[in-house]
C-alpha cells in the first residue's frame, strides 16, 4: 500500500462538496489514502478516508477500462484516524484494509476490513479497542500478518496481546509470543531507564513471561514489590510470583547435587538452561575464547540478576573438547547493553550445576562451584565478587564450611548428554 498526491487527486473528484481528505497524525502528516489490492485480482484498487459532515468515510475506486470509478462508500467511526494500511491477513492472496479509528486521545477502535460481493465488511465484531498497533507476519513466515494491539493503561504503559484470523474470528497467537515479546521487553526496558516505575516492572516482568524468561520476570516482580503502593497490587504480584516459582522449578529433568559434608541444600532450587539460541552471545563467547571450531562445542546459559540492578547477568557454561578438561570445563559470566556481551569473568574446572546464592559480596551474589575431578578431592567453593571480578579458578577458592544452609538457585541444572545445550560452531555466525 503507498500513499501519494497523485492517489488524492485521483480521489477528490469523487468526493462530496465540502469533504475533505482525513490525514494521519504522523510526521510529516500523510493523506489517509491508498493503492492495494482489496478483491485478490492482481489489479490495484484506490481506497481513501475523507471526513464529511462530522463523519469519517471510506471510498473505494476501481479502474474499468481505464477509468475510475466508485465501487464502495462507507461510514466510518471516531473523530479521526491513526492507523491506515493494508496487509494479508485473512488470506495470503489478497490484502484486507486496515484502519484504526480515533476514539480519545489514547484509544483507536480497530477495524479490520474484508472485500465482499457488497463492498467491504467488517470482520472486527463489536469493538477492539487499542492504544497501538503493529501490523507484520509473525512466528513461521506464513504470508499472513498478526496484529499486536498495545493496550493503553497508565503512563506509557501498555497491555499487549497478539491476534491472528482464525477462518472464523480473531483469536490469541500464543506460538508467536516468545519471538514478539522481545520487543515489549525492549520497550520496558528503555522507559525504566527513564523512570523507575512500579507499573513498568511489572509490565516487564509480564513480557519476560510471555517469552518464558520466569528467572527474569521473578527480578522483575521482586522490583515491583520494593515501592510503597505496589502495582498491581501486593497480594496479585505474590500470587504471581508463586505460581513463577512452580513453573521455573519444574524443569525437564534435573541433576541435584549431592549432599556432602553435611551441607544443607534442602532450600536449593533447580532450573534447567535457556533452550533458544543467542548470537551475539555466540559472537562474544567466540571472541573471548578465541574459539576456532575445533571439534564440537556446545553451550549452556542463564540469565541471573546478580547486583540486583533489574538487568540480569549471563552466565554461560561450555562443553567440549576445546572447553574441558578433567577437572571440568569452561564458564564465563557476561553483561549485557543494547544486545551486546561484555565479559564479566571468566572460569576454568566448573562443573554443573552452579549454585547462585541468595548471599552477597561488593553488591554480587556469592556463587558454590562443585569442585571436583582431576585429583581434587571433591568440595563446594565459595567464589566471592572483589569489587570488580569473580576469582576465575574456583580449585583454590576458599569451601563451603560443614553445616552451611545454602539458599539460592541452581543453573544449568540437567543433564548435559550429547542432544542437549545449543551448538557452538563459527561457521554459523
Amino acid at each position: 500500500m503507498w500513499n501519494g498526491k497523485y492517489i488524492v487527486d485521483i480521489i477528490l473528484p469523487f468526493l462530496p462538496a465540502y469533504s475533505e481528505i482525513v490525514e494521519l497524525g504522523t510526521t510529516p502528516k500523510q493523506p489517509a489514502v491508498g493503492a492495494v489490492d482489496l478483491d485478490g485480482d492482481g489489479v490495484l484498487e484506490i481506497v481513501g478516508a475523507f471526513y464529511w459532515r462530522g463523519e469519517n468515510y471510506i471510498i473505494v475506486l476501481k479502474c474499468f477500462y481505464g477509468t475510475w470509478q466508485v465501487v464502495n462508500v462507507m461510514k466510518g467511526k471516531g473523530y479521526g484516524i491513526t492507523y491506515f494500511g493494508a496487509a494479508p491477513v485473512t488470506s495470503p492472496s489478497r490484502n484486507n484494509l486496515i484502519v484504526g479509528w480515533q476514539v480519545a486521545s489514547h484509544w483507536s477502535d480497530l477495524s479490520v476490513y474484508e472485500w465482499t460481493d457488497n463492498g467491504l465488511q467488517d470482520l472486527i465484531v463489536g469493538n477492539r479497542y487499542y492504544g497501538m498497533i503493529d501490523v507484520e507476519d509473525m512466528g513461521e513466515q506464513d504470508g499472513l500478518s498478526e496484529l499486536a494491539l498495545w493496550k493503553h493503561d497508565t503512563g506509557v504503559a501498555y497491555r499487549v496481546e497478539v491476534f491472528r484470523w482464525s477462518g472464523t474470528e480473531f483469536e490469541l497467537a500464543m506460538d508467536v509470543y516468545p519471538d514478539y515479546f522481545k520487543k515489549v521487553e525492549r520497550y520496558y526496558k528503555n522507559v525504566l531507564k527513564q523512570q523507575d516505575s512500579t507499573t513498568y516492572w511489572y509490565y516487564l516482568a509480564d513480557a519476560q513471561i510471555k517469552r518464558g524468561k520466569y528467572e527474569e520476570a521473578l527480578t522483575s516482580i521482586d522490583k515491583a514489590l520494593s515501592f510503597d503502593y505496589p502495582y498491581p497490587g501486593e497480594e496479585e504480584l505474590l500470587t504471581l510470583k508463586k505460581e513463577l516459582t512452580k513453573l521455573r522449578n519444574q524443569p525437564d529433568s534435573y541433576e541435584p547435587f549431592v549432599n556432602k559434608d553435611d551441607i544443607d541444600l534442602s532450600s536449593i532450587q533447580y532450573m534447567t538452561s535457556e533452550k533458544e539460541r543467542d548470537p551475539q552471545l555466540e559472537k562474544a563467547l567466540i571472541k573471548e575464547f578465541e574459539y576456532t571450531d575445533e571439534g564440537k562445542a556446545r553451550y549452556y546459559y542463564n540469565k541471573v540478576d546478580l547486583d540486583g540492578d533489574g538487568e540480569p547477568e549471563t552466565f554461560v557454561y561450555l562443553v567440549g573438547p576445546y572447553f574441558c578438561g578433567t577437572g571440568g570445563c569452561s564458564a564465563a559470566i557476561f553483561k549485557e547493553q543494547d544486545g551486546d556481551y561484555s565479559l564479566l569473568t571468566r572460569f576454568s574446572v566448573v562443573n554443573n550445576p552452579i549454585i547462585i546464592s541468595d548471599t552477597k559480596t561488593n553488591g554480587y551474589k556469592d556463587i558454590i562451584m562443585n569442585v571436583y575431578g582431576g585429583g581434587i578431592e571433591p568440595f563446594f567453593a565459595r567464589l566471592t565478587y572483589n569489587g570488580i571480578t569473580y576469582p576465575g579458578n574456583p580449585s583454590v577458592q576458599p569451601k563451603v564450611e560443614p553445616g552451611t544452609k545454602l539458599e539460592g538457585v541452581a543453573i544449568v541444572a540437567h543433564d548435559l548428554g550429547e542432544s542437549s545445550g545449543i551448538e557452538l560452531t563459527e561457521s554459523r555466525l
